[in-house]
């Protein structure tokens, strides 16, 4: 029994230094040319053993050499980045006179920003937001329509701003970012027409006063 909590603790530990040996080289956008960096200390060479795409098969199989950058630093472009998910990059280079292995990642994303859950929370209070504005709107009579207006502008606004925040959200996959940018477009338009309501109301208003001192003005005389 003691044996075996002790293999399980080494177990637990070499799986930590693995997962932790592992760095990322970060997000980027789906297409963009993506800078593969590796620095290795003493060292005369680095290559790139393979690529492996989000649905693990390779994109690149064969050594390539990476270029000097001065120092210990290596790097080479990498361009085929428009799969959506996570990159393996493996390699090795002679550290300091012994060949060692090297692994990292990177993400590719639809808009090249990271999903966290701070931007569904705030999706969900922005729509929140927006609902508690419609329906203050809603509240004024006819006579209050600027009131009404402007509550509805914001309602809108933080309906623009959710729609964006889930477009960010969405940046996962294809399907879902293009409609994340549809739903933006979506939104301006709603806004361009919020607008075009308003200019009419305040036009219709502006007509009406003028008819009221049109009439007032014949019953005076």
């Amino acid at each position: 029994m003691a044996k075996g909590v002790v293999y399980l603790l080494l177990v637990i530990m070499l799986a930590s230094s693995v997962i932790g040996a592992q760095q990322s080289l970060g997000v980027f956008q789906t297409g963009a040319e993506v800078t593969l960096v590796q620095s290795c200390d003493d060292s005369t060479y680095s290559n790139i053993s393979k690529i492996t795409f989000p649905n693990s098969t390779l994109a690149i199989n064969t050594e390539t050499v990476m270029t000097p950058d001065g120092g210990d630093t290596y790097s080479l472009s990498f361009t085929d980045t428009v799969p959506l998910g996570s990159y393996l990059v493996y390699g090795h280079c002679d550290e300091s006179g012994t060949d060692t292995v090297w692994v990292y990642d990177f993400e590719i994303t639809y808009s090249g920003k990271k999903v966290s859950l701070s931007n569904t929370i705030i999706i969900f209070a922005l729509l929140g937001l927006a609902a508690i504005f419609l329906t203050i709107s809603f509240l004024f009579k006819e006579n209050y329509w600027m009131l009404e207006a402007f509550f509805q502008f914001l309602s809108v606004l933080a309906g623009l701003i959710a729609v964006n925040s889930a477009r960010i959200v969405a940046s996962e996959s294809n399907s879902l970012g293009a409609m994340g940018e549809m739903g933006i477009l979506l939104m301006i338009a709603v806004l361009l027409i919020f607008f075009l309501w308003i200019f009419v109301k305040a036009f219709k208003e502006i007509i009406k006063i003028f008819k009221d001192k049109g009439d007032l003005r014949w019953n005076y005389d």
